[in-house]
Formats: structure tokens, sequence, C-alpha cells
């Protein structure tokens, strides 16, 4: 991660994602501050599911829904901001593919085009799409930042077909926050 002072550390009832990091200033200069993943082992069988958060939102209100109540076993990732996001999220995604059943589709959702780290990330519950560009890192300089396409895919029989393409307004999404 990129957190200047390693882990573990002890967990407590009610802590938050900003008890935690103590400080923006405890992450690393190259730290993506928008996008922490908790990794959570949900009991009792002990499947793994995936949160973000905005550590910079989370500090601005702590104690508020943008700063996540921690679970005990939680893991807390910090990425960089360079467009490779490492061997941790691949190994998330592979944790989230292995423990998939019943021929569902992958809690995969994947960002690309003018985003700062297109590719693969973490299907998060209730997901929006400005989430999935957080994730991406934000888009980069050269994006054309107006409209954008969100396809969507539904596995039928094993095999994967498209099944809605939607026009976005990202001007839009952007002042609505």
């Amino acid at each position: 991660g990129h957190v200047q002072r390693p882990g573990p550390y002890a967990w407590r009832p009610g802590m938050r994602l900003t008890d935690l990091l103590g400080g923006l200033e405890m992450l690393k200069v190259n730290a993506d501050q928008r996008y922490v993943v908790i990794r959570r082992e949900v009991m009792p069988d002990r499947h793994i599911e995936v949160v973000s958060a905005d550590a910079v939102a989370a500090f601005a209100v702590k104690g508020s829904a943008a700063d996540p109540t921690l679970e005990r076993r939680d893991r807390v990732i910090v990425f960089s901001r360079a467009a490779d996001r490492g061997t941790t999220l691949t190994t998330l995604l592979d944790e989230l593919r292995l423990q998939n059943r019943d021929n569902r589709p992958d809690p995969i959702v994947t960002v690309g085009g003018r985003v700062r780290a297109p590719g693969n990330y973490p299907y998060e519950r209730e997901m929006t799409v400005t989430d999935l560009v957080r994730a991406g890192g934000g888009l980069d300089d050269a994006a054309y930042a107006q409209t954008a396409e969100l396809t969507r895919y539904d596995v039928v029989g094993g095999e994967r077909r498209q099944t809605e393409v939607i026009d976005l307004d990202l001007r839009a999404m952007r002042d609505s926050g």
C-alpha cells in the first residue's frame, strides 16, 4: 500500500477509515487519495466483498457515510496514482472470480478510454459511473469530458452478450456531484 506507516493495526468497534489513515498527509505523495479499497471478509462463509472510499471526502466529513466504518478482518488498500494498479488489484480480482458460482457474471467492471488507470476493477453494490471513473484514476488531461458510453452485458448459457449501450452526459453527472 501507499501509507507512510506500515500496518497491521488493532481494530476496534466503530473504527472508521479516517481513524486508520490518521490524515491525508500520512499517505505517500503518489497515493491515489480518491480510490481507497476495503477488502472485506463476510462471515460466516468468509466470502469477499469490496467497498471503496474517497479519502479526501472521508476526511472532509469524518464520521459520515463517506467515511466507512471498518469491520474486523478488513484490509485497506491504497493504490499509487500510476496507471498500473499492480499485483494487489490483480490478486483481489482473482479472489472475486474464484468465489463466483452458478455461471453468474464475474463481479468485475471495466473502465477504458481517457482515464488515468484504465482496466478492470471490483464491482461494488450501488456502484455508479462516477465511482468507476474514480476507480480508474479520474479522467486524464486529454479527455473529452462531456460524453461517455456505458455498455452492459449479460451472461446467458455461459456466453457474454451485450444487452445495452447507454450514452452518458459527464457534465451533468459532474454538476450533480
